[in-house]
């Protein structure tokens, strides 16, 4: 596969026939879409489900040092690659970041998308930060929480209690590295958005969706109740599931049996 701008994409196919199902990974950066490889159950006869790397993340090329980021950029590529797949409509999943950028290429091109599944996301910048800040107040004691937002605030990434926290409400540090597509969309912060992502915010917009669209939710997510309700009641007839205690990322039998019977057509049986 090609971005638009012609840079090479790692990309993973399964399955046959006209109907393609295109899976859209988080970050924005990071290791790339490879744990989307349970989306490819889906693949039979009639469907090709197909998952890539986004630009400079995992197996795929990274562009030079003044690559100009943009969410719109990002749009553009999954188009190249619907042209590529020949087919005039697909579904998308897009989970996480990839559930934002599924969202713009919908709005973008309604004419393209038949079905929509958004995987624990959101319709704007801000809701995230305001959940991360808010989760972060919450769960941590007064003193820690505002010393790792402190720390985001003055880039001070080696403070021991930001990092814990990471390590904690992340699960991993590797969130402080994402790459240039992370540094190039969101930004060096972990909990704001500075960088071309930072005014994102489609909530005004969402009534504008008409392909059937599917909202699921993983219960103790940094995407909560009030993201997902904003979703819900701004896209019409949208279905809206929370599995609790799915945390972040679920990709088990009982969340693809649902996915998968949404893509065939439940609204019709």
């Amino acid at each position: 596969m090609k971005s638009a701008d012609g840079y090479e994409l790692n990309a993973w196919t399964t399955g046959e026939g006209a109907g393609v199902l295109l899976g859209l990974h988080g970050g924005p950066g990071g290791d790339g879409g490879a744990y989307l490889a349970p989306l490819h159950r889906l693949a039979g006869p009639d469907r090709r489900v197909v998952t890539y790397d986004q630009l400079a993340t995992g197996g795929s090329q990274a562009p030079p040092g003044d690559y100009p980021w943009s969410l719109e950029r990002a749009v553009a590529d999954v188009e190249a690659i619907r042209a590529q797949l020949d087919v005039d409509r697909l579904d998308l999943f897009g989970h996480s970041f990839g559930g934002m950028l599924a969202l713009q290429y919908t709005l973008d091109h309604p004419e393209r998308v038949n079905r929509l599944v958004l995987s624990n996301t959101a319709s704007s910048s801000a809701r995230i930060t305001a959940t991360f800040l808010g989760q972060l107040l919450q769960r941590y004691p007064l003193t820690e929480a505002v010393a790792a937002i402190t720390a985001d605030v003055l880039l001070d990434h080696r403070d021991p209690r930001f990092r814990a926290v990471v390590r904690d409400y992340l699960g991993d540090e590797e969130t402080l590295d994402l790459g240039p597509a992370g540094a190039g969309l969101w930004g060096p912060h972990v909990w704001f958005a500075t960088a071309a992502l930072r005014d994102w915010d489609v909530d005004d917009r969402l009534h504008e969706i008409t392909a059937p669209t599917l909202i699921l939710h993983g219960g103790d997510d940094m995407s909560d109740d009030a993201i997902n309700r904003a979703l819900a009641g701004g896209i019409p007839g949208s279905e809206w599931i929370t599995l609790n205690g799915k945390g972040h990322t679920f990709f088990d039998d009982v969340h693809l049996a649902i996915v998968g019977t949404f893509l065939n057509g439940w609204r019709e049986t």
